[in-house]
């Protein structure tokens, strides 16, 4: 190989060889994600079914109706799976377009996601419930889209988020009202998502490097 000179003639100093970064989005990633996404929905659920609860005091002092108290334990019933659902398909979409996002930022969105139930309480005790629902549906979607429009600088992204988190608040809504058939619908929605996941899975590949993409 031949040596490298400056100008006047010394020779140069080795050039070192180009830092190759390590893999982030790797299998053990993904499962150490998985894993700190399940405990983190469980911990949001308990806070939401606390607050559900607390729907009832404020209604035994007459600040709720007793429709409005129900249907926000109703919903608050669904916060396991609306947060753990909502945070899979963020770490899908990181995947998909390769873009690190760090858990403090995914605790702020579960954080807004819990939220919801507190803001739906206090808003339900001044309108009907399918208004404030409407209307924190709105604020918590689009507070967390343009925050993953942030991370990600992808308007793609963007609205792949907006479609996920308005077609599940629209579903939680759907089984809120439809009472006794809540449960098969439920059902079934649930199938088909982990139809969806397992479909997800299997596009995933693994480069040379073991970064994980999904084609």
């Amino acid at each position: 190989m031949d040596t490298m000179h400056n100008f006047d003639g010394s020779q140069m100093p080795p050039v070192p060889p180009a830092m190759v970064s390590a893999p982030h989005h790797t299998t053990a990633w993904l499962g150490v994600q998985t894993l700190v996404i399940a405990v983190f929905s469980a911990i949001m659920a308990l806070i939401a079914d606390g607050i559900g609860d607390y729907g009832v005091e404020r209604q035994s002092q007459g600040l709720l109706s007793e429709s409005s108290s129900l249907m926000v334990s109703d919903s608050a019933s669904y916060c396991f799976a609306l947060i753990a659902i909502s945070l899979i398909s963020l770490t899908l979409i990181e995947v998909a377009f390769r873009k690190h996002t760090n858990l403090l930022q995914y605790a702020l969105i579960g954080c807004a996601l819990g939220l919801f139930y507190l803001m739906l309480l206090a808003l339900a005790e001044f309108v009907p419930f399918w208004a404030s629902y409407s209307i924190v549906t709105v604020m918590t979607a689009g507070l967390i889209t343009v925050f993953v429009k942030g991370i990600t600088s992808s308007v793609k992204a963007m609205w792949l988020t907006a479609g996920i988190l308005v077609a599940e608040y629209a579903v939680i809504l759907l089984l809120i009202y439809i009472g006794s058939l809540a449960l098969l619908i439920g059902s079934i929605l649930l199938f088909v998502i982990i139809a969806l996941a397992m479909y997800f899975t299997l596009r995933m590949r693994q480069t040379a490097e073991g970064e994980l993409i999904i084609k």
